[in-house]
């Protein structure tokens, strides 16, 4: 059960909280988390989502970020049905035209600068949380650790109405700063994290057609990663429509591939040369698993004599300018 990773002070102050539906807020009351969830299309799946979230059991605010893509299938009704009911919990923004589909990036352009809270949730709307004291649990291990950034814990995959299998991709363990950097994987829908209070998203960073593991990359460079093994899974949905998981194997390669060169040219901006070769080297696995190893050798033995003779002129000029 994830309330007995809380600390005893705080299980006592949860003990007497109730669920979020239930609560009202002043305006002028400090959010501490702020659950950002990107919609579209997921007429089918949302109300479980936001239900999930108003079941949370704290004693602190919480507001719900809600952004929909410009859905045509019921999926704004849904939002501003919520947003309607629960006025101090959640802030809706619907968009009238769809913002993925023209290279934006919603939860850098729309979400997270609208993020108030100290902490940062993320949850995809047709994804669900199972357990009651989830933000409770990670707002109290970061509250007591500063050199955590981000909390994360287990996920299990839904295919059909039917949950199959616990994800394997993500990290059960505890990341380092430098692995956070370098690419580890988290079960995106589990995590919770010190909110970067980003205005304008980096510029490199903005263009990866995959968002959360450039978010994983920058919180890297203020502290490291706790995986919170009693916290119940939550459930990852996969589905037709789905923004990466409903995609052809070819489109998610290309997804992939342009979200490490991304992050590798982010690195470079801050001189953090380990960290961009790691993510090189990702890029370049990718690519000789696609191409081949032989087809890529032949490719750089090829291009070799250009590149001695470019290096040999460079020398060269040296030597003619110096004292010799």
């Amino acid at each position: 059960m994830a309330g007995l990773n809380l600390s005893a002070d705080k299980f006592d102050e949860e003990l007497r909280a109730v669920p979020l539906r239930e609560r009202q807020f002043d305006n002028d009351e400090e959010v501490i988390v702020s659950i950002c969830t990107i919609t579209y299309n997921h007429a089918a799946y949302l109300r479980q989502c936001l239900e999930g979230f108003l079941d949370q059991v704290c004693s602190f605010r919480v507001e719900i970020i809600i952004y929909d893509d410009a859905s045509t299938d019921g999926t704004s009704d849904i939002v501003r049905e919520y947003a309607s009911r629960y006025p101090s919990v959640v802030n809706a923004c619907v968009a009238e035209s769809n913002s993925y589909s023209l290279g934006v990036n919603p939860y850098y352009a729309f979400a997270f600068p609208k993020a108030k809270g100290r902490y940062v949730a993320i949850c995809d709307g047709d994804d669900f949380w199972n357990d009651l004291m989830k933000l409770a649990v990670q707002v109290d291990f970061l509250e007591r650790n500063p050199d955590t950034v981000i909390t994360y814990g287990p996920a299990c995959v839904e295919i059909d109405g039917v949950i199959q299998k616990e994800m394997s991709l993500g990290s059960h363990r505890d990341l380092t700063a430098s692995e956070l950097r370098a690419g580890a994987s988290i079960n995106t829908l589990t995590a919770c994290f010190r909110n970067p209070r980003l205005q304008t998203p980096p510029p490199f960073l903005r263009i990866s057609p995959i968002g959360d593991v450039t978010v994983w990359a920058l919180l890297g460079y203020r502290g490291s990663g706790k995986f919170l093994l009693n916290l119940e899974p939550a459930v990852y949905r996969i589905h037709g429509g789905g923004v990466f998981s409903g995609r052809p194997s070819n489109t998610k390669y290309y997804m992939s591939l342009l979200a490490h060169i991304s992050i590798a040219a982010y690195h470079s901006e801050h001189a953090d040369l380990q960290s961009e070769r790691a993510r090189l080297d990702r890029a370049l696995s990718m690519i000789v698993g696609r191409m081949g190893a032989g087809r890529v050798l032949f490719n750089v033995l090829k291009e070799l004599p250009n590149f001695a003779m470019k290096r040999l002129r460079v020398f060269v000029m040296r030597i003619a300018k110096s004292d010799w």
